[in-house]
């Protein structure tokens, strides 16, 4: 499914990303609901340029699997399309407590790019 059409990059989502964006947004404190709004933006940009302004935001952990991070902790895994050039996949969202990486997520992302890109 699509979920924003940019000038150089079109952002598709997974079903499990679906399912997992209102979970993880519902864990957003209070005080940061300004969060998901930055989360919106960062997909917003990548569709446009391919690109983030900040490795911060947008960082390789690995496999092709990418982070894009909100200041908040919200976090959305993805990967570029093998076989569709400019077309990057969310795979899951999630909110993060601590910086690293858990497996999990990574194994999560990995399992999401090969039913999606099989299907």
């Amino acid at each position: 499914m699509i979920l924003i059409q940019g000038a150089l990059c079109t952002i598709e989502i997974t079903q499990d990303g679906l399912d997992s964006r209102a979970e993880a947004e519902a864990a957003v404190p209070n005080t940061r609901k300004a969060c998901k709004a930055q989360m919106l933006a960062l997909i917003g940009q990548l569709a446009e340029t391919r690109t983030l302004k900040s490795p911060e935001q947008f960082r390789n952990e690995g496999q092709g699997i990418f982070a894009i991070k909100a200041n908040c902790g919200l976090r959305a895994y993805g990967w570029f399309h093998r076989k569709r050039r400019g077309v990057f996949v969310v795979s899951h969202f999630i909110m993060k407590k601590k910086q690293k990486l858990d497996p999990v997520d990574l194994i999560r992302a990995i399992q999401n790019r090969e039913s999606y890109e099989d299907a």
